[in-house]
């Protein structure tokens, strides 16, 4: 890494809400050499905002905008793994790419073990991955941007139900994953980092949260509000500037990717998680562990459980 370069991640989660399913939190990461313009400028036509461009180019926005489309995970897929493999090669299977992102790909519930398993890629095909990755490698070249890659952690329901008994709320939980996963990038990311993160819920104030992940470091609060609460640490590995915004994925594509990453690692868990239940549940329809048809799910399931030795704490989140 010259002098001159950046290490710039973003840091984004999903699933916070539901009531079945995993949670996911991940970053992506990007070294960037000296020069003006964010990363959807460098990037483009590689990378775009919108949905339509570049047919060999990837659609990076919030997840949250992509998910929806009938096409919605595989233009997830399309853009993750496209991203990864302008890197490096695809990993052969899910539970490859769970370790290589830092994920113990062992799990207390049988529907998640056999997510391992899963196909990479599972919807798109390996030369239409190929093509944007080339088109990234092409235009990062040019530009001086290079994708360095993901970091994430997927928990189950049974790992959140314990997380809840020892921490005191939901935040605390999505707090203690990111400063875990912040401590990883740092580690392996020396240098000038700059970190841009979905707010977590309401807060504003982060400073205490950062003095978790680095103690006895100094820490600088360059502002705190509503919108943006933004800080510098003094870390061993090099200066760090953290900030968390309202709609992050708006403003940097670094937490857009994130997003896209934890969504589309949720998506294979939820496709995992649908697929063990049908095999043994004659007619059960899928869910997406949201709300009412959530409750529908466990209505259709729960005298079924018993018999397949699935217990309401591994199934269903307690909060």
């Amino acid at each position: 890494m010259s002098e001159g370069d950046w290490i710039v991640a973003g840091f984004d989660e999903a699933g916070y809400g539901p009531k079945l399913g995993p949670l996911t939190v991940g970053y992506s990461a990007f070294r960037v050499r000296e020069g003006e313009g964010d990363l959807y400028t460098r990037l483009f036509p590689a990378a775009r905002r919108e949905a339509k461009g570049d047919p060999h180019g990837v659609w990076v926005a919030d997840s949250k905008k992509i998910k929806p489309r009938k096409d919605g995970v595989k233009l997830l897929e399309l853009a993750v793994l496209g991203f990864w493999a302008s890197a490096g090669e695809l990993p052969p299977d899910l539970g490859a790419l769970l370790r290589a992102v830092g994920q113990d790909p062992s799990y207390p519930t049988p529907w998640l073990r056999e997510l391992g398993a899963g196909p990479v890629p599972g919807l798109a095909w390996g030369g239409e991955v190929e093509q944007r990755a080339a088109k990234i490698r092409e235009v990062g070249s040019a530009s001086g941007v290079e994708f360095l890659g993901f970091g994430a952690r997927v928990l189950s329901a049974a790992q959140l139900n314990a997380l809840y008994r020892r921490l005191p709320n939901k935040g605390a939980v999505l707090s203690e994953q990111f400063v875990g996963l912040l401590r990883q990038l740092r580690a392996l990311a020396p240098g000038r980092l700059v970190v841009v993160a979905d707010k977590h819920g309401g807060r504003s104030a982060y400073a205490r949260l950062l003095g978790t992940a680095f103690p006895n470091c100094a820490i600088e609060i360059d502002g705190e509000s509503q919108a943006r609460s933004a800080y510098r640490v003094a870390t061993k590995q090099g200066p760090l500037w953290v900030s968390f915004r309202q709609e992050a994925e708006d403003f940097s594509l670094a937490t857009a990717l994130a997003s896209m990453l934890c969504k589309y690692l949720r998506e294979r868990g939820m496709q995992a998680f649908n697929a063990w239940f049908a095999e043994r549940v004659d007619g059960l329809k899928a869910t997406a562990g949201y709300g009412q048809d959530a409750n529908r799910f466990l209505e259709d399931v729960r005298g079924k459980l018993d018999a397949l030795e699935v217990g309401w704490d591994t199934l269903v989140r307690a909060r």
